[in-house]
């Protein structure tokens, strides 16, 4: 009876809806123990998840979690969590890990993947399913195989020891439905925090349009996009350091805009009056190239979306605030177009346009509700504008008229104005105008694809550019030691410490000794000895690592204790403790014990390890280096054969034997 009970209660949580915006905040759903590992955390948290009995397989398993976007209308996403078992699993490496320098990591027994899918991928993936079967797209959801679905909207994976990796963000303009890059960047961010990861890397390789983002975001504020969530530059490719990087990026901000001007005044016209048209609608001086874009990319933030549909109002009476007939709705549409009309295509204040409105329509209440409705809305001949504006913040109407009568849309200065917003609306702009003047500036400024020759300062903009595309690497280190205070007296005396081990492979202890593993959170009760400390660092890397399975402690080092002394009095809480001990070197080959594996690099741009960039092995030497630093452009075929510059100076050398 009672394990029927906790049997149901288990099924209710599991069906639970959880809002999009507070998952994984403290309490939602789940308040996380301060100083519990990823581990204890991420096992907390699967307990509200769904468990997807259809996935499981020798390899993984699987829970769900649906996660509220919007209440109205209602929108919802599968948040999946996939327990992935290493040792079972092809390949035992990652990749990512020898990329980001965290080869020296033994391999984990678990990895954690975070999947967000799209609907459209999994109907994609199961068209044919779904039209023989007649399965719901949330059906087809719980029935693919995840890992293989193309077009998630987000994939971080973690390895049990609390390092992982965001491997893919898709907002927008990538296919997602609902969720835009920033939502998606905040929820990885959250569970990340929450579940108290130590380190998380990406490769950002993020762009807007055809902008590669780091360039564009890079320059205008400094730092890349991933910077706003606390991404920071870990190593750059191609042996990019970090001074090298800031000293990029601080070059192309501080390019003077009068030095383009010049330069740029008769090859590319264009480019001088997109400098001037922003500059005039600035509220403040643009001296520099770093103030222009960041000026454009936070206007291009305040700007609404040029796209426009016709009036639906079917739709509009259908949501719970409409409290009017489809009649009342065109009627005070058109009340309201009227009043724009007779302003003559100017920019008209929402105050104003209410007040010549409500002359003909007395319920405030519907025009508000209208007013509210309207933007970018096609209302008879007229597309209906609305936009915040930039100088006096205060929301804005007009009219495009698109019966084939082409009107303009100069906008004078609105009823009580400033000089200063009479300049500003003079010189208003689209969304969709903004996107191509930006697009101008990073295609001729950034990428240099002008015909004028690149002299003085302007032939270090490639070099610098070139520097800054080249450092994709990011790290955002989320662990911080946790508070370590002794419970002195009573009955729940605990000792917390933080432990390592270091594992001497071969049964004598004799082996080759590799680097230490993160240290891991050990709390012990006030009674615990140091033959029970011992026992539980067995315990907790022999679960957390594939290749200390058959670890056995011997020795804490630096502490000459014997088994049966008890830990408090020897060792003071909160202290780091090693623990040496022997592997069997039988019990895990050495290709699965570490990321990284032996692949020797030696790259003429200094690099000395895997970095993600392109590389061929020298069939001779069996030394990689980078594609590109051997004469060969990404996007050529691989070589079928390849020989390095010094296997080639050593070939050289070698005497000839023909007479």
């Amino acid at each position: 009876m009672h394990s029927g009970n906790g049997t149901s209660k288990k099924r209710r949580r599991g069906s639970r809806i959880f809002r999009l915006k507070t998952f994984c905040d403290p309490g939602h759903p789940v308040h996380f123990k301060a100083g519990s590992s990823f581990q204890e955390n991420v096992s907390s948290l699967l307990e509200f998840g769904n468990q997807e009995e259809s996935l499981h397989g020798p390899a993984t398993r699987c829970w769900s979690f649906q996660l509220e976007v919007h209440r109205n209308p209602p929108s919802s996403v599968l948040l999946f969590v996939v327990e992935e078992m290493v040792e079972k699993s092809h390949p035992l490496r990652c990749q990512h890990c020898s990329f980001i320098g965290w080869g020296h990591h033994m391999i984990c027994r678990k990895r954690f993947h975070f999947l967000l899918p799209s609907k459209n991928a999994f109907l994609r993936s199961n068209e044919h399913n779904c039209k023989v079967s007649g399965k719901s797209p949330l059906v087809a959801m719980r029935e693919s195989r995840l890992m293989e679905v193309q077009g998630l909207l987000m994939h971080g994976v973690v390895h049990s020891n609390g390092f992982g990796h965001l491997l893919c963000v898709n907002g927008i303009e990538a296919g997602s439905e609902i969720l835009s890059g920033c939502q998606i960047v905040e929820l990885w961010d959250r569970i990340c925090k929450g579940l108290e990861l130590r380190k998380v890397s990406l490769m950002d390789t993020a762009r807007k349009g055809a902008m590669d983002l780091r360039l564009i975001h890079g320059v205008a504020y400094g730092e890349p996009w991933f910077g706003l969530w606390g991404y920071r530059f870990d190593r750059g490719g191609y042996g990019v350091t970090l001074q090298m990087y800031q000293r990029s990026v601080d070059a192309l901000r501080r390019l003077p805009l009068c030095f383009l001007l010049p330069h740029y005044g008769s090859s590319r016209p264009e480019l001088a009056f997109i400098i001037t048209k922003y500059q005039a609608m600035a509220s403040h001086s643009l001296v520099t190239l770093g103030h222009l874009l960041q000026f454009m990319l936070d206007l291009k933030g305040r700007l609404l979306p040029d796209a426009f549909a016709a009036m639906d109002y079917r739709r509009i009476t259908m949501e719970p605030a409409c409290r009017w007939s489809t009649r009342r709705l065109e009627m005070a549409a058109q009340v309201i177009v009227d009043a724009l009309r007779r302003a003559n295509f100017r920019w008209v204040s929402r105050q104003d346009v209410r007040e010549a409105a409500r002359a003909y329509v007395g319920d405030t209440g519907l025009l508000d509700f209208v007013l509210k409705s309207l933007g970018n809305q096609v209302v008879g001949n007229y597309v209906v504008r609305r936009m915040v504006n930039p100088a006096t913040k205060i929301l804005q109407y007009c009219l495009e008229d698109v019966s084939g009568e082409m009107a303009t849309v100069s906008g004078p200065k609105p009823p009580g104005g400033d000089p200063r917003s009479e300049r500003v609306v003079r010189l208003q702009t689209t969304r969709v105008q903004l996107k191509k003047d930006l697009f101008s500036l990073y295609k001729y400024v950034l990428m240099d694809q002008n015909p004028a020759p690149a002299t003085g300062v302007f032939a270090a903009v490639p070099v610098a550019v070139k520097t800054i595309l080249d450092t994709k690497l990011l790290v955002k280190d989320y662990w911080k030691d946790p508070a370590l205070e002794s419970k002195v007296g009573g009955e729940d005396r605990s000792i917390k410490l933080l432990c390592t081990v270091h594992p001497s492979i071969g049964a004598g202890g004799e082996g080759r000794r590799q680097a230490l593993p993160p240290y891991e959170l050990l709390t012990l009760p006030g009674h615990a000895t140091i033959g029970n400390l011992k026992m539980a660092v067995e315990r907790t890397f022999r679960d957390m690592y594939l290749g200390l399975t058959t670890f056995a402690a011997k020795k804490v080092v630096d502490v000459d204790a014997e088994d049966s002394e008890l830990v408090f009095g020897k060792i003071e809480t909160g202290s780091r403790l090693v623990i040496s001990g022997t592997v069997d070197r039988g019990a895990v080959g050495r290709e699965g014990t570490y990321e990284g594996c032996d692949r020797a690099v030696d790259c003429r741009c200094g690099v000395k390890e895997e970095d993600g960039e392109r590389m061929v092995g020298c069939d001779i030497c069996g030394v990689w280096q980078h594609t590109r630093c051997a004469g060969r452009a990404d996007g050529e075929g691989l070589l079928a054969f390849f020989i390095c510059g010094q296997c080639q100076h050593d070939i050289a050398l070698l005497p000839s034997f023909l007479p």
